[in-house]
């Protein structure tokens, strides 16, 4: 190391005086803003379900707190190991009911005249309980065993059926459901016994497999997402790297510690270690550890309700790839906005580009930083000359880094002449470096005594970046953080903005949008009450694509006539039971109620494919409507594509052409059938699983593709459809469209064969000498209209379906 240098004194013509100040205001407010938003406040209602002597008043991020003595990038691991005892003896077990039917007196049944049965108190859930929103976590002693739903008792099996007297019941523990789902649901007239035989046996069936998605569901309810400890046993193996190597601080706020190549190395190394948590990006954490995105966001988002981790709302950056700027609110993202590393004008526009990320607690990952690092790009790198971490303290001493000066104490060796750049995102500096000319073996290291408040970069206000001067390229860095901010010695070749800060596409890592997490059902049940979108002058936040779901109630109308407005809606809470279950478990959002319909969204078809298909099958568990003893039954309309996100009613809405045309599709389908477009079908996955839905052995009819006309849609929309086989028979089922035949064909023909049995026997039970009765009979039976029948266009509708 030399033992002399020469002093030159840098003149920050460009730095103000004031920018030390505005530096640590900025901190303070940073500061002030993160304390009142961890300290169970705008998002932490729901703390009462934990232990109370959790402190979340200082939650890791900008701003954090300096603590004397404590070296940055440490953790405290019995910290840590605190707040995963606690998440791991809350009791994730209480489900928390949309619809509380189950603690009144009476069921739809009773108050419509039904008998009451015996109490099946204590009998196994079904899955009208599934209708259950995702549980929220509550800490008791004595968790309560609050009766949620309804038992199935399956009595009909393969020998019952083939009798013709199997059945199911259904019922809750205030009784059963007005009568029971007969195993015959074929028309009268058919008597063939072969056909009854295999009739009946698909329908025990298919009671059968609606039993045990019942069974199923209610059991994933209470473990949907249970206690991860692999996840968080992995997460304190990465946290175990973060230990302290040797850079302490000094006192005096002006003295420098001296470090070797070595120490940079550690430190540097240190830095990236912990990379996967500074901060938690969940996408990225579940692919290095193996683990299914899903279930790390709900650990997540357990540890941001007892404070372990605080949520953040970050766009990317379309210049750097890193955080515009971040927010605890979803409201609170901007329409536009600078970048705060690289100073890129960014418009927000879509919830698909808004990264959710998470920041452990300050005592528990310690991390002195005024913004987030950005990811630098390989062509940027080829271009970079010196790259160094410097970690902040509390007291603003500084750390002395050589250049060209040997093998033994270098960083990196003697820059050449030129004009260089130095950027940190991190510490918000941009600044110029001049190398006037070659360093020669007799000259002695150059000392530039940096502090970081006079290289800090206010973009907003349009100054220019100050510009440091070298005689050679020889360098002693002394680095004064006295801003309190981690910052990167970058030194790179002046060249253009999109060289040095541009991150492509495929270099850029994966990350969880705003789009998906608010799907996913714990941060629904923890957060969405406060997580809404908020309007911004001319912009609209939209999503890319997303999977719409309409349901409604076939003849909701009739229902409401015929058993009065409080009875018939109790019907159809059960419904909205059902259904809110099935969406919830396949990954799906409950949008919107808007009377007896329901609105959902989803991220991929597959997924409302799934949803749409399970409840269907589960839709007779609520039992049998009382007005015309039939299942109560939906139709449904499935469509994707673009959407703005909107904030109505306190939750985040869609509007736009995509939702027009799912409430148009969904109008477009009969009783028990769902319209899907082909825009949802355009993923292999959402194909696969419609294949999987209406395949040999399947619950559901396929009905072929279909062009409709829809109201306010330009030009035809093109989709396929399903439809229950358990589904009730009605005369206003029959359509002449080729969908509707399609369904209706079988029962059609069935109806027919009798009709022409009938007139032949009739025929034949006239005697010979009374030939006016036996012509008038054959001209009024549809035997003599057989063959003009078949050259008809209805048959051609019949061999095309």
């Amino acid at each position: 190391m030399a033992a002399q240098e020469n002093i030159v004194d840098v003149n920050f013509a460009c730095a103000s005086a004031a920018s030390t100040g505005t530096s640590r205001s900025r901190q303070s407010r940073h500061r002030s803003r993160n304390l009142s938003a961890h300290s169970g406040g705008s998002f932490c209602g729901s703390t009462d379900f934990f232990m109370h002597d959790v402190d979340i008043s200082r939650n890791h991020g900008h701003g954090t707190v300096p603590v004397p003595g404590r070296e940055s990038h440490t953790a405290d691991l019995a910290e840590f190991d605190r707040y995963v005892k606690i998440m791991s003896e809350a009791d994730r077990l209480e489900q928390d009911l949309q619809w509380d039917d189950d603690e009144e007196e009476s069921s739809v049944e009773e108050e419509s005249g039904g008998e009451e049965s015996e109490d099946h108190e204590g009998a196994n859930r079904t899955a009208a309980a599934a209708a259950a929103a995702p549980y929220v976590p509550k800490h008791r002693s004595q968790p309560q065993d609050v009766p949620i739903g309804m038992n199935i008792d399956m009595n009909g099996d393969a020998e019952g059926a083939e009798k013709g007297m199997g059945e199911t019941k259904i019922s809750n523990e205030h009784g059963e459901f007005g009568g029971s789902i007969g195993l015959d649901e074929r028309p009268s007239m058919l008597n063939d016994t072969s056909e009854r035989k295999q009739d009946d046996a698909n329908q025990t069936r298919r009671l059968s497999q609606a039993s045990e998605i019942t069974q199923k569901s209610v059991l994933s309810q209470k473990t949907q997402y249970p206690f991860n400890s692999a996840f968080w046993t992995y997460v304190r193996s990465i946290l175990s790297n973060a230990k302290p190597v040797g850079f302490g601080e000094l006192p005096n706020p002006n003295a420098t510690a001296l470090k070797s190549p070595d120490d940079a190395s550690k430190f540097l190394s240190k830095v990236i270690a912990i990379g996967p948590l500074n901060p938690i990006q969940p996408a990225v954490i579940a692919k290095e550890g193996g683990f299914d995105e899903d279930e790390v966001l709900a650990e997540l988002f357990y540890g941001t309700l007892v404070g372990l981790v605080a949520m953040r709302f970050s766009p990317e950056c379309i210049q750097c790839g890193s955080a515009v700027m971040d927010t605890d609110m979803l409201g609170r993202v901007p329409g536009k906005a600078l970048c705060a590393g690289c100073n890129a004008p960014n418009k927000i526009e879509s919830m698909d580009k808004i990264k959710v990320m998470f920041l452990l607690n300050s005592d528990v990952l310690y991390i002195l930083a005024e913004n987030y690092a950005c990811t630098p790009s390989a062509e940027s790198m080829s271009v970079t000359s010196v790259f160094a971490a410097v970690p902040a303290n509390s007291t603003g001493s500084g750390y002395s880094y050589f250049v060209g000066t040997g093998e033994g104490s270098q960083i990196a060796p003697a820059l050449e002449p030129g004009r260089y750049r130095m950027h940190c995102p991190v510490a918000k500096t941009d600044n110029y470096l001049v190398i006037k000319r070659k360093a020669s073996d007799k000259d002695k290291a150059v000392h530039l005594h940096m502090k970081i408040s006079d290289l800090v970069y206010s973009h907003k206000k349009g100054k220019k970046k100050a510009e440091l001067e070298a005689p050679h390229g020889k360098i002693r860095f002394d680095i004064f953080p006295d801003t309190r901010s981690f910052f990167v010695l970058w030194v790179q070749k002046n060249t253009d903005d999109k060289t040095l800060m541009h991150l492509p596409e495929d270099e850029r890592s994966p990350y969880t949008s705003a789009a998906k997490v608010i799907h996913h059902p714990i941060f629904n049940a923890l957060f969405q009450d406060n997580q809404v979108v908020s309007v911004q002058k001319n912009i609209f936040l939209s999503v890319s694509n997303v999977v719409l779901v309409f349901t409604d109630i076939v003849d909701s109308t009739k229902l409401y006539a015929s058993l009065g407005d409080g009875p018939a809606f109790k019907l159809v809470r059960k419904h909205f039971q059902v259904l809110f279950g099935a969406f919830t478990r396949n990954g799906g959002r409950v949008v919107k109620t808007i009377g007896d319909a329901v609105m959902a969204s989803f991220t991929t078809g597959k997924a409302a494919l799934s949803a749409v298909s399970e409840a269907m099958i589960l839709m007779p568990t609520i039992g049998r409507r009382p007005d015309n003893n039939n299942y109560v039954e939906i139709r449904v309309g499935i469509h994707s594509g673009q959407a703005t996100v909107v904030p109505l009613n306190g939750v985040n809405d869609y509007f736009g052409q995509t939702a027009n045309i799912a409430a148009r599709v969904q109008s477009a389908a009969k009783a028990s059938e769902c319209f899907v477009t082909e825009a949802v079908l355009a993923t292999q996955d959402a194909r696969d699983a419609y294949k999987e839905i209406t395949g040999p052995g399947a619950s559901f009819k396929l009905t072929p593709l279909t062009e409709l006309m829809l109201k306010g849609v330009d030009g035809k929309v093109h989709a396929r459809g399903f439809r229950w086989l358990l589904r009730s028979r009605r005369a206003s089922d029959i359509s002449t469209s080729g969908t509707s035949f399609a369904s209706n064909y079988m029962e059609r023909r069935v109806n027919r064969t009798y009709s022409l049995r009938m007139s032949a026997q009739s025929i034949d039970s006239v005697g010979e000498d009374d030939a006016d009765t036996r012509d008038a009979l054959l001209k009024s039976s549809p035997v003599s209209h057989r063959g003009d029948r078949r050259g008809s266009t209805l048959g051609a509708h019949i061999e095309e379906g």
